[in-house]
């Protein structure tokens, strides 16, 4: 099977780094630390494929009504809409509005990670982006980011998506992007609420899913460039609720 440059590239930079990464969490005794290695190593095979206005970080997710999500491993974000609030080079808070991806990044998928990655997509899915009132008075939200489980290895040979149907009793997955290297790639279509995908087998070449995952994430981002909503995200800095309230408070 003849494959590009493109995909060669991707791969082998995949490939590359689950080596390093296994090899550097190897008896390292320390759960967190290996989970960075794997954050790192991620990001590494991520970042080169975003387009111009996209960048990476990591931190938590927040929307104008204060709400907050968990901590992520990592987000792909854009500055055109609403800037995120960023404690240090790459971790911050950042405006729903201007996130397309939150990922959580498993060294070894399980079914508490399953548990795990599905709480902390709940925390985003609860969010509200580009809010707008309804003649009743209610505020609805629109588009959210999709949420993408990334794992490095698994602790079964059966199918991954099957078990994750099996640990999420959601209406619709929390989880909307899931990959593991060597098992497979999926993703959620909510129009037709189905998973969609394929199991990797020897009749593809390795880390075939994380090329797949990776074209899918450039076709996105490459057709939202020229086409990211318009917001106002002066409604981060509620200067007109403390006006109003300062006023209420001394009659005026």
């Amino acid at each position: 099977m003849k494959t590009t440059k493109h995909f060669d590239y991707i791969v082998n930079r995949i490939a590359s780094a689950k080596i390093n990464a296994d090899s550097l969490a190897s008896g390292i005794g320390h759960h967190g630390i290996e989970g960075e290695i794997r954050e790192i190593a991620a990001k590494e095979c991520i970042e080169p494929f975003i387009t111009q206005s996209y960048q990476c970080g990591t931190g938590k997710v927040i929307d104008s009504f204060q709400g907050l999500s968990d901590q992520l491993d990592l987000i792909i974000y854009h500055r055109k809409v609403a800037p995120p609030i960023l404690v240090g080079r790459d971790l911050g808070l950042y405006p729903v509005e201007c996130v397309r991806y939150v990922f959580e990044i498993k060294s070894t998928l399980s079914s508490r990670e399953v548990r795990d990655a599905n709480k902390k997509f709940r925390s985003v899915n609860n969010l509200l982006s580009f809010p707008r009132r309804e003649s009743d008075g209610s505020v609805k939200g629109g588009a959210l980011p999709a949420t993408v489980l990334l794992a490095f290895n698994s602790d079964i040979t059966s199918s991954e998506i099957d078990r994750y149907k099996k640990h999420t009793q959601d209406e619709h997955p929390p989880c909307t992007v899931l990959c593991v290297l060597g098992k497979g790639y999926w993703y959620y279509n909510a129009a037709s609420k189905d998973w969609y995908g394929l199991e990797a087998n020897s009749d593809f070449p390795p880390f075939f899913e994380f090329g797949m995952f990776i074209t899918g994430l450039m076709n996105t981002l490459s057709s939202e460039e020229t086409a990211i909503r318009p917001f106002s995200p002066g409604v981060y800095i509620n200067v007109d609720d403390v006006m109003q309230s300062t006023l209420k408070k001394s009659g005026k």
